[in-house]
């Protein structure tokens, strides 16, 4: 009778570890998107410590910004109010800032966030706009672009894709 109602105990135990686990995982991350209408050629910059970058151009007069936000599951699980916390901050307000047609995404300034927080970005972008991407660990993809592009990862693989240039200065590609 003891060792049953050990044993009923300990599944109990499991479950709510599993079900607390995963409530954690799912719990802390977030999607967002924003658009930005453009009068010129769009210029966007991107310094991104943590996550992967896909810019795609096409036939577009606005900028559009996805970002999937995930906290490392480790310190979600340490403490999962915090780590809720950190996407809904870095949801409500991304690192994004706007000059003109400059629209130039950072890495968050909240050392927590730079340090647990992945944002990998999905942007579609007007197909002559001027990209530069700066990632310090992720993967770089551009495609579809005619105007120049800079783009580095220093702990991750660049891809360029239909990538259209008139001079070889416009196309400066880095992964260290």
């Amino acid at each position: 009778m003891i060792a049953k109602k050990q044993t009923q105990i300990i599944k109990l135990l499991t479950l709510v570890a599993a079900l607390g686990y995963s409530a954690a995982s799912v719990a802390a991350s977030a999607i967002f998107e924003k658009e930005y209408s453009i009068e010129n050629t769009a210029v966007i910059e991107i310094s991104n410590s943590s996550g992967s970058v896909d810019v795609r151009g096409a036939d577009v007069d606005r900028v559009t910004i996805r970002a999937r936000i995930s906290i490392d599951e480790r310190y979600a699980r340490r403490d999962a109010y915090k780590a809720n916390k950190m996407v809904l901050d870095l949801r409500a307000k991304p690192p994004i800032r706007i000059d003109g047609d400059r629209i130039v995404i950072e890495q968050p300034k909240n050392h927590a966030q730079r340090r647990h927080a992945t944002i990998s970005y999905e942007i579609l972008v007007p197909r002559d706009a001027q990209v530069k991407i700066q990632s310090e660990s992720g993967d770089v993809r551009v495609s579809g672009i005619s105007g120049p592009v800079d783009a580095t990862s220093d702990t991750g693989v660049v891809t360029l894709v239909r990538i259209s240039f008139r001079n070889t200065d416009e196309v400066r590609v880095a992964a260290r």
